[in-house]
């Protein structure tokens, strides 16, 4: 039996950038397009649904771009839906849906949350989380905390 063989992504990208100089979405297509690079069995070739997932791609950026106005003590401009997970799998609720759904509003701030970790660990690594940049970013994470906190023991 024929063993396959592991490839290390990071290591081919790097390579392509090294080749190319930069490293790009279209660059890295134009190395994987030859059929004994290690990287060509990533991609979908058959045009059939490749082109049906791209436009599932279009979609989810066009769903991604939509915005609706939240009115409360002052007009904010919002993502109209947020992606959840649902039992029918990962899908797009709207909004104002979500904010009356305790289940799915833990979800948003679960993701919240997550992102806030994701910026300050990146910073981080670039020793840039200090002074002000921290300081702000702790704020911003404390409500979504205790929001978490009050829709987990609710649920």
């Amino acid at each position: 039996m024929k063993e396959k063989k592991r490839i290390d992504i990071t290591s081919e990208l790097l390579k392509i950038q090294g080749k190319q100089g930069t490293l790009t979405a279209e660059g890295v297509l134009k190395e994987a397009k030859k059929k004994k690079h290690p990287l060509h069995k990533h991609f979908d070739w058959d045009d059939t649904t490749a082109g049906k997932r791209w436009r599932v791609h279009q979609a989810n950026m066009l769903i991604a771009q939509a915005k609706v106005t939240v009115v409360d003590h002052e007009e904010t401009r919002v993502h109209a839906f947020v992606s959840v997970k649902t039992e029918e799998g990962r899908q797009f609720v709207y909004t104002a849906d979500a904010m009356g759904d305790n289940r799915l509003l833990l979800q948003i701030f679960d993701q919240l949350n997550t992102r806030i970790e994701n910026i300050q660990e990146q910073l981080n690594s670039m020793d840039l989380l200090k002074g002000a940049v921290k300081k702000a970013l702790e704020t911003a994470k404390k409500p979504i905390s205790k929001q978490r906190a009050k829709l987990k023991k609710a649920s």
